[in-house]
């Protein structure tokens, strides 16, 4: 039973570890994407305060959008988290019960 509760647990703590890495891989591709547009507004000829505002613009947009992300995945994890202590306390609750011969 305990390696029961163990696989659990590494399951969650799996399952959140992945979910944190989506946001991560999210978050990278959105400043990526974000530097490509710079790039892209460097490379014409624009007056410069104009590329300015269009650079401040969107990596604000990036951060806010990758703040968004990583606080949903955060949410999530720890949903995840809240969950598996529930199962656990339950999953406790019975062997206990099991040891002391109520089913």
């Amino acid at each position: 039973m305990p390696a029961e509760i163990r696989e659990t647990i590494r399951e969650i703590e799996n399952e959140a570890e992945k979910l944190i890495e989506k946001a991560r891989a999210d978050t990278k591709r959105i400043m990526e994407d974000a530097s490509k547009k710079i790039g892209e507004i460097l490379s014409a000829e624009i007056v410069m305060d104009e590329v300015r505002g269009e650079h401040d613009r969107i990596i604000s947009g990036a951060k806010e959008e990758a703040g968004r992300k990583i606080e949903e995945a955060r949410k999530a994890s720890s949903l995840i988290r809240s969950d598996s202590s529930a199962k656990i306390d339950k999953f406790s609750q019975l062997m206990a019960d099991h040891i002391r011969g109520i089913k």
